[in-house]
């Protein structure tokens, strides 16, 4: 007697059929189409090397969010398109390379030194921390410095 193995199904999360699980997690329908748009794309950015996100998206008719998408993952190299970008994770202005634009990310290591500098300044006073009872369920960035 054989044993038949399970078969992995799921529902495509962009247009809800029903299809064996895969590495992209889409249907065959939907991860065709997604790379139809794609080489839409890039046969227009290489006619027109000099458009930005919106003219893109209103002669493809691809999502801003999809396009954006693609740039993140390296599908569309920024380095060949000048007026391409996509949003800074924290405050949301375009930006070309990294996760954060130079604003931002000078601001957060300024806030940790800043807490790491206060950290080190409690430890100097050897004043005993008050620790919450319990499971909070999370951690604040000073417990880290302080190897709590």
């Amino acid at each position: 007697m054989a044993v038949l193995g399970q078969l992995m199904v799921a529902n495509c999360p962009r247009c809800g059929k029903v299809f064996q699980r895969n590495l992209r997690n889409q249907c065959m329908e939907c991860s065709t189409s997604i790379n139809d748009q794609l080489k839409d794309c890039v046969d227009y950015l290489r006619r027109n090397y000099r458009s930005t996100n919106e003219q893109v998206c209103d002669v493809t008719g691809v999502s801003i969010i999809q396009l954006q998408v693609w740039m993140k993952e390296g599908k569309l190299h920024l380095g060949d398109y000048p007026n391409l970008s996509y949003l800074c994770a924290s405050c949301a202005e375009p930006i070309r390379e990294h996760k954060l634009c130079v604003s931002c990310s000078t601001r957060i290591t300024r806030d940790i030194r800043k807490l790491s500098e206060s950290g080190s300044v409690q430890q100097q006073m050897k004043q005993p921390e008050l620790k919450p009872q319990g499971n909070t369920g999370g951690f604040k960035i000073s417990d880290r410095w302080n190897h709590v």
